[in-house]
């Protein structure tokens, strides 16, 4: 059982989940930092405020909570949705390199495989 539990914990994907949770949490904390002392403040100038909590209440019923967590997902969005494209703006040549090799990797096998049977078909 140990050993099974060995080889669970080695395969590949679940490596690459741990790898991605720990790149995921401190990723988070970097979009924290952007929010609470970049973006924020710049929202501070706009409106006067960057606490909507106690601000946007109605008879004791708190609108400003959810109010600030849908700014708070906004936010967290854009900055992953921005971090994925400037991502995959850099790894982009290194896709269009290997769909070409992979292109001529499909022409050489044809080229090979009608050379094969031009061959089988000469008389003996």
């Amino acid at each position: 059982m140990w050993k099974e539990f060995k080889e669970f914990l080695m395969q590949g994907n679940v490596l690459n989940l741990a790898v991605a949770v720990v790149i995921g949490a401190a990723f988070g904390k970097i979009v924290t930092a952007l929010v609470e002392n970049i973006i924020m403040p710049a929202v501070a100038l706009l409106f006067g405020d960057t606490d909507f909590t106690s601000s946007w209440e109605y008879m004791g019923i708190t609108y400003g909570v959810f109010i600030q967590s849908i700014i708070d997902f906004i936010i967290v969005g854009a900055a992953v949705f921005l971090f994925v494209k400037l991502a995959n703006k850099l790894t982009r040549n290194r896709f269009i390199e290997e769909d070409v090799e992979d292109e001529q990797l499909v022409l050489l096998r044809e080229i090979r495989d009608a050379l094969v049977e031009k061959d089988n078909q000469k008389p003996l």
